[in-house]
């Protein structure tokens, strides 16, 4: 089972920031998930949000922004948006990363940002994992390069998003922990379909999540995993 931080380590240090996925790192993760929108330079960077608004002592939407114009702003706690090359490079042979696509226009770049990376690199595309809640987001990757590895985020309904996911060639679904039972999780392995749940921070739930035999948990405190 993979221990996954959620947005790096989440509970203890900002989302989404070098320093939070460090810290995942030194906590002993085995993957991070992280969020992606493209600035208005055309950069892939790496936040939740829309909007620089919550994470940040800025205001504004990150695709109006350029990437000189987010370098400049300081999230809580101190610490820089960074760039999804940026995190490419610190986690290089250091854990697996999986990608959520959030904004208009990251299929495209990210498809052919992993790309590179596993052309030039050390990363394969075993170690980078590409998500979305959008099925016509995760379609665009595989048109772009067929080898790279998608899935499906579901917050409900997920038995049929994972019909979906066969049918879209997916290697793995996402799903919200409440919606996980042991008949999705028997039939995903049975088409060699990865599950991961999120966000579970309860060591109740995590136990629970276990006891199903998910390939993996995410999390805000990794540590507990």
């Amino acid at each position: 089972m993979q221990k996954i931080g959620h947005r790096g380590a989440k509970g203890y240090v900002a989302e989404n920031t070098i320093a939070s996925i460090e810290k995942a790192i030194q906590l002993g993760v085995d993957a991070v998930e992280i969020d992606v929108h493209v600035c208005k330079t055309g950069e892939i960077v790496v936040i939740h949000d829309s909007t620089i608004n919550r994470t940040t002592k800025g205001q504004g939407k990150v695709r109006e922004l350029t990437l000189s114009e987010l370098q400049l702003v300081t999230v809580r706690g101190g610490h820089n948006i960074a760039t999804l090359e940026e995190v490419l490079i610190f986690c290089e042979n250091k854990c697996t990363i999986h990608i959520e696509l959030k904004g208009k226009g990251t299929a495209l770049k990210v498809a052919n940002i992993v790309t590179k990376y596993v052309k030039q690199t050390k990363w394969t595309y075993k170690s980078l994992l590409v998500s979305s809640f959008k099925r016509s987001k995760l379609n665009k990757v595989k048109q772009i390069n067929p080898s790279i590895n998608t899935g499906i985020i579901v917050s409900k309904k997920a038995f049929k998003a994972l019909i979906q996911a066969v049918d879209d060639k997916c290697s793995a679904i996402y799903i919200a922990f409440n919606k996980v039972k042991t008949s999705i999780v028997a039939y995903a392995s049975s088409k060699n379909i990865q599950v991961y749940v999120w966000t579970v921070n309860k060591p109740k739930n995590i136990t629970k999540m276990k006891s199903l035999s998910v390939n993996g948990i995410i999390s805000d405190f990794p540590d507990l995993l």
